[in-house]
């Protein structure tokens, strides 16, 4: 916990005061890192990105890839960013803007009438988060993810169409990011068919269906991931639909325990940080990330010591 709490990385302290010993957002120490981390980097850079009209690099939504306007959403959603920041209220707007309007160059995607589940989810997700989980124009997108878990299981033409590993994650991910008065039936069912296929496969297995093979990432442990998935984002996802209690899930997280070194950390890396506005450490975020879901696996206190 102290390498956590390091005042030198205020963006993994203030989430591990946040998610590990549960301080409010009003608690001092919190809000004392939180804004260091604003005007520190991760966060700072991508910020510094930003147009004023909220997009970046150029105002294309999916190019360049890993710096337009929908990773850096991605990204700010992953460093903990509060989606009350205006900032973040304004790229969100932004991304349904150009969606509604046909101007985001998605045509790839959107015009298809399934599939590419990861990017549609992701969307979902940091615009959830952001507020505006309940926006009209965000609903298509979220019925686009329920029809793809139940009529074509989650399928995508990148994956040969079969169901692919990477979409069913980030479907359950994104979906369980909406705010409950938008959690309709249907919305329940798409999560609980895409945690079934998670587990039903094992996800320390890795043995999803995948035609070209499976994935060199998939038992390393990366952060972040942008549409791609591992054992540890699927445990991720997992948590998210509160679906750990799971006894399929148990194997995974015995999994993962098992990578906990002798000082209690996990090694971890980056895999894209050549393309990436800024540099982390890899394995801080992997093992906050790991920290968080054993909390969540294994209800109990956690002491106060370092914080």
């Amino acid at each position: 916990m102290p390498w956590l709490l390091e005042k030198r990385d205020p963006s993994v302290r203030a989430m591990a005061l946040r998610n590990i010993f549960d301080k409010s957002a009003r608690d001092p120490e919190v809000r004392e890192a939180a804004t260091r981390a604003m005007s520190s980097p991760p966060i700072s850079t991508i910020l510094h990105r930003q147009k004023p009209d909220g997009r970046w690099n150029g105002g294309e939504m999916y190019a360049p890839k890993y710096t337009g306007s929908h990773w850096s959403m991605l990204l700010l959603s992953e460093y903990g960013i509060e989606g009350s920041d205006p900032r973040v209220r304004l790229g969100a707007r932004r991304i349904l803007e150009d969606l509604g309007a046909g101007k985001a160059k998605m045509e790839w995607a959107t015009e298809r009438d399934h599939g590419v589940s990861c990017f549609f989810a992701n969307v979902v997700r940091y615009v959830a988060t952001a507020g505006y989980g309940a926006d009209p124009r965000l609903e298509p997108f979220v019925q686009r993810l329920v029809r793809d878990a139940k009529k074509f299981d989650a399928a995508c033409f990148i994956n040969n169409e079969q169901p692919c590993a990477w979409g069913y994650a980030r479907l359950v991910w994104g979906l369980a990011a909406l705010p409950e008065a938008v959690r309709t039936r249907e919305v329940e069912r798409a999560i609980r068919r895409g945690v079934e296929f998670l587990l039903t496969y094992r996800p320390e297995r890795g043995d999803y269906p995948a035609p070209y093979g499976a994935s060199h990432l998939w038992r390393q442990l990366s952060f972040p991931l942008f549409y791609q998935a591992d054992v540890l984002f699927v445990l991720r996802a997992l948590d998210a639909a509160d679906a750990l209690d799971d006894p399929r899930a148990q194997s995974s997280i015995a999994w993962l325990l098992a990578r906990q070194d002798e000082r209690g950390r996990w090694g971890g890396r980056a895999p894209y940080a050549d393309r990436m506005p800024s540099k982390i450490d890899g394995s801080k975020w992997v093992t906050l990330q790991a920290i968080t879901l054993l909390k969540h696996a294994f209800p109990g206190p956690v002491g106060a010591q370092g914080a």
